[in-house]
């Protein structure tokens, strides 16, 4: 039953039911690695959604990124906030979506994984450049890590009720109960959903190790083990992950980034964070 219900072709059953700004994000992030790119491409990117487009303009016109002049196309929001603004909002707007129902069966809310989501992309934006990893990538490895779990939760809602996760329960962690319930891992879900959707193989790995990321030596996943730490660390974790993340002492000498560099990362991911929580409303 469970290699049926939680098969590839299901799980991107489920993933096909979010809305489109992932799979813009996919894109959206190779423009941003291109520095040729024109604003009139990520316009027409955006423009492949007209909620997220609409979203976007009230978004650049709020408080928190009002200009002199309000913003009346995307092609301005873009010239007007920059790239990496649009790229997070993009991200924001996609996360928000998910926030629109509960998921019992992982025992969080939908807000709570919203925001989870938010910040570990922020942090692993601010965190690439001292790990020598390109932000636009690592802010999608943080921003989309836990959409197995979403595609999972789905399929289980259409399935014969199963025992849901209980974060106390050290007997069964989160990996061993995935395995019993669904047999896979989230983060396996993940991997597979993003390699459908053409996320770059970096980003799928990433999510697919970074439970074990000394196991498999990939540093994209070593940041976001990182990444996913400092937000539990600042009250935004998920149930059960805690038991998986690495000591920071343990991460900033395998990966070179010295304590403060850390530091100011998250100092600087946090302002970031409440900017663009505010610019949501």
């Amino acid at each position: 039953m469970k290699e049926v219900m939680y098969r590839i072709v299901n799980l991107m059953r489920a993933a096909h039911s979010f809305a489109a700004s992932p799979r813009i994000m996919a894109a959206l992030g190779q423009l941003l690695r291109d520095p040729n790119a024109a604003l009139e491409e990520v316009a027409v990117h955006l423009k492949h959604d007209s909620t997220l487009a609409a979203r976007l303009l009230r978004i650049a016109n709020s408080a928190a990124f009002a200009q002199s002049e309000p913003v009346a196309s995307i092609e301005d929001a873009a010239a007007l906030i920059g790239l990496q603004d649009v790229h997070r909002l993009v991200g924001a707007v996609a996360v928000d979506h998910f926030s629109l129902r509960n998921y019992p069966i992982y025992s969080f809310t939908g807000p709570h994984l919203r925001n989870n989501a938010l910040l570990v992309a922020l942090l692993m934006e601010e965190l690439a450049l001292s790990a020598h990893e390109d932000p636009s990538t690592a802010y999608t490895a943080g921003l989309f890590r836990s959409v197995g779990k979403l595609a999972l939760a789905k399929l289980a809602d259409e399935a014969a009720p199963v025992a849901p996760f209980q974060p106390a329960d050290t007997l069964l962690p989160l990996v061993r109960w995935e395995k019993h319930t669904f047999g896979l891992t989230s983060n396996e879900a993940t991997a597979a959903i993003l390699k459908e959707w053409h996320f770059p193989p970096g980003v799928t790995q990433a999510i697919a190790e970074h439970y074990y990321p000394a196991a498999h030596g990939h540093p994209l996943a070593y940041l976001l083990n990182l990444a996913a730490h400092l937000a539990d660390d600042l009250g935004h974790g998920l149930p059960g992950e805690s038991t998986y993340w690495l000591a920071t002492a343990e991460f900033a000498s395998t990966s070179g980034i010295v304590p403060c560099n850390i530091q100011s990362a998250t100092e600087r991911a946090v302002i970031a964070f409440d900017r663009i929580n505010r610019a949501m409303g």
